[in-house]
């Protein structure tokens, strides 16, 4: 709503991102930290932290993949022989995922014989889901971005964003 009388609920203090851990090399530099407060809007009920570390630092050299997990597998699987039934893909159709990671999900469909195209923004990640046949752009998703894709033709049959409402 844009007010700015928030209410703090809970500081957690100066903290390290998440899955960012010091390599040993690296044990004797400082560590990045960021205020983890969560606050209260009473103008709009939302609640909310209150800084947002910039995409950049968050995302470009990420550590989780997701074919680690195999409910995340077996669920990916799943959902791609559903949606493929379901929506009659086929070799003409295209399926994007934002966020794809390691190509967990656009594997199926791959295997199904659709088109894929993964968007992912850390380059470590995207770089394994391509050395592992999956096409993926290194992009963070944005309107921009969304008007290349289309300037190119392509344009989704089904589009997923599993991995990305956790970080809205």
């Amino acid at each position: 709503c844009g007010s700015m009388n928030l209410q703090t609920v809970l500081s957690l203090g100066e903290t390290p991102l998440a899955n960012s851990l010091l390599t040993e090399e690296k044990t004797h530099l400082p560590e990045a930290i960021f205020p983890l407060d969560l606050a209260f809007c009473p103008s709009c009920s939302l609640v909310q932290i209150t800084e947002t570390v910039a995409p950049e630092i968050l995302f470009r050299d990420y550590l989780y993949l997701s074919s680690f997990s195999d409910a995340a597998l077996r669920h990916a699987k799943a959902l791609a022989e559903k949606l493929s039934a379901k929506r009659t893909l086929g070799p003409k159709s295209l399926v994007m995922e934002i966020a794809s990671n390691d190509g967990y999900l656009l594997q199926y469909y791959q295997q199904l014989g659709i088109p894929v195209l993964g968007i992912e923004p850390a380059r470590n990640i995207a770089l394994i889901a391509q050395k592992h046949g999956i096409p993926t752009r290194c992009e963070f998703f944005s309107l921009d971005f969304a008007r290349t894709l289309s300037a190119e033709g392509l344009a989704a049959d089904v589009l997923h964003a599993h991995n990305v409402l956790a970080h809205v």
